[in-house]
């Protein structure tokens, strides 16, 4: 499997586990938040060892919001880390759910970036992680 497909499918399992874990609540079942967390972890690792996220601004994206698009990656990784460590510790499950809440705020925020992206500036942006099924509608 190639580190583009990995992190696809990564991308859309974590926000599928991360969905269940809030409905769930943080003390779910113990395969939920270990498959989050492996899931989690392997993708981090595949985030530090290729150096960042997998896609770069492109060059439509200017001025200020092209800087924030590395930044934006870097504070969510460090979110989902946080996330999968509270989901997996004995913290208490205030915290639990208040770390996955915040990841999944920011996931939000993130989705609504690259949304505006694809449709004000015509990059291509949700192109890049849709699995290939999808891009017909895009």
């Amino acid at each position: 499997m190639t580190r583009r497909r990995f992190v696809i499918f990564a991308h859309w399992a974590t926000a599928f586990l991360l969905a269940v874990l809030l409905i769930e609540g943080p003390s779910a079942s113990v395969w939920l938040t270990s498959g989050f967390a492996a899931l989690s972890g392997l993708w981090l690792t595949s985030y530090a060892l290729g150096r960042g996220p997998l896609g770069k601004p492109g060059p439509k994206l200017t001025g200020v919001l092209r800087p924030v698009h590395r930044f934006q990656h870097h504070i969510l990784s460090f979110a989902m880390a946080a996330a999968s460590v509270a989901s997996m510790t004995v913290l208490e499950d205030n915290i639990t759910g208040r770390a996955m809440a915040v990841l999944l705020l920011l996931g939000l925020l993130h989705g609504i970036f690259h949304l505006s992206r694809h449709t004000a500036l015509f990059d291509g942006a949700l192109r890049a992680i849709m699995p290939k099924f999808l891009h017909g509608i895009l």
